[in-house]
């Protein structure tokens, strides 16, 4: 605790001396006046300028590191990470602030199945990486593929997945295609027909080929309707009579023509549908 010294006269002419406690509530002389500690602070701002002005080219160096490291965001089906190493390999080695994360998105895009590249920094050495792979949703004429907004990608090996369905028609109508693929799917998938094959002609006539195999005349106009009645006849008969279509002709008003397997070429059974 503080003190102070009281000198105190008495009655008789003597001085006396008595120690007083400083109060708490007293304040107390700052240890460094306001003017000090902006000098200090100047001072020491001062000091720090100078010595990143003599080792800025290290600091900047130590900052700048060659990005050397891929850091994987997601999992990829067609993309291999060889190829992705082949890619950026023109670019990895330069500096983190002059990496050019525009032209890896650029060159990452040429390879067929990337439809979209998120590429960003992360200091001191990293890229992240996020592709957006193609899903391809149909086979279009011989070697391409189209995804699902109808657009056309051509990787190695398209001719090999058979298992998709194919379309075809004329040329950039791919998207038309597409837009009318997805909709007759959705009409047909609940009764159990796929759509394995889809074609629009230069005169505007729709045909398609159900489960592989069976041969359908949609024609030119109300292709939808057409194709829901169809589809309405046929999950009104059993599996061992609809299992017998072979080729069906929708191009009339109120009827469907169809051809069982058992018949030749030229015999059509006609049924009419109310």
């Amino acid at each position: 605790m503080l003190t102070v010294n009281r000198t105190i006269k008495t009655g008789n002419g003597i001085h006396a001396t008595r120690r007083t406690p400083l109060s708490g509530n007293q304040p107390l002389k700052p240890k460094f006046s306001p003017r000090r500690s902006l000098i200090l602070m100047l001072a020491f701002s001062f000091s720090l300028t100078l010595l990143v002005q003599q080792n800025r080219e290290d600091i900047f160096m130590f900052l700048n590191r060659p990005v050397s490291k891929v850091r994987i965001e997601n999992q990829w089906q067609r993309i291999s990470d060889s190829e992705v190493r082949i890619l950026l390999s023109s670019f990895m080695g330069n500096g983190f602030f002059d990496f050019d994360v525009e032209g890896v998105k650029e060159k990452l895009k040429q390879h067929p199945w990337v439809l979209e590249a998120s590429v960003k920094r992360v200091w001191p050495d990293t890229l992240s990486l996020q592709l957006t792979e193609q899903v391809a949703i149909a086979r279009w004429g011989g070697n391409q593929l189209l995804n699902q907004y109808g657009e056309i990608f051509e990787p190695l090996g398209a001719e090999s997945l058979l298992t998709l369905p194919l379309l075809t028609g004329p040329d950039q109508l791919q998207r038309e295609v597409m837009q009318q693929y997805q909709k007759l799917s959705q009409i047909l998938f609940p009764s159990g027909l796929r759509l394995s094959g889809l074609s629009l002609s230069r005169r505007g006539s729709w045909e398609l080929t159900l489960n592989e195999a069976m041969q359908v005349v949609a024609g030119r106009n109300n292709v939808i309707e057409k194709v829901q009645r169809f589809v309405d006849f046929y999950d009104m008969q059993s599996l061992a009579q609809s299992s017998r279509f072979h080729a069906v002709d929708l191009r009339y008003g109120n009827g469907i023509a169809i051809k069982s397997r058992e018949q030749d070429l030229t015999g059509v059974a006609g049924v009419a549908v109310r």
